[in-house]
């Protein structure tokens, strides 16, 4: 590991810890923008999370299942492909993937071919599996401006407020 990747560790790792002592101490989540985070809509355990809201909210007859589960209930299996989709096209590697959801890569290859082929074929019942879990994401998130950074303008937006003022006064 290179000195600036062991740094970025270290970062990271100072960042999450922070993150955990503010919420035990507040009860409030923080989310930090960081370059150390990559461009990811939001985690992967966060992808779980909303994923497993969304079966429940769905089908409560699917309460007690999650990632562990090892079942090929449709209703459940596609919101797992759905949301093994969402996080590749979020930048997510295939095998990263795999191992968040306790399968292996090839299991998130498949699932990302067959939304793909639902998407192409307009499949209503994919369609409608993947679309709520992206509200779901999008809701989560909200709207994140690609372009953050804005610029660096320390000039006052009142100086021609004074200036008109001042014109004013001295007449």
């Amino acid at each position: 590991m290179s000195d600036n990747q062991h740094i970025k560790k270290k970062q990271r790792a100072e960042i999450n810890k922070f993150k955990l002592d503010f919420y035990k101490e507040h009860g409030i989540d923080l989310y930090i923008i960081s370059s150390l985070q990559g461009d990811h809509v939001c985690s992967l355990e966060k992808y779980k999370t909303l994923t497993l809201e969304c079966i429940s909210d769905s089908y409560p007859k699917l309460n007690k299942y999650n990632f562990e589960t090892k079942s090929r209930e449709r209703d459940f299996v596609q919101y797992i492909q759905a949301m093994s989709f969402l996080a590749f096209n979020d930048g997510y590697s295939k095998t990263a993937i795999g191992i968040a959801i306790n399968r292996n890569h090839a299991t998130v290859i498949n699932s990302c071919k067959i939304v793909s082929d639902a998407i192409e074929t307009q499949n209503p019942e994919f369609i409608k599996v993947l679309n709520k879990l992206q509200k779901k994401i999008d809701n989560y998130v909200g709207t994140i401006s690609k372009d953050f950074k804005g610029k660096n303008d320390s000039k006052s937006m009142s100086d021609s407020i004074w200036d008109e003022a001042r014109r004013i006064i001295n007449s």
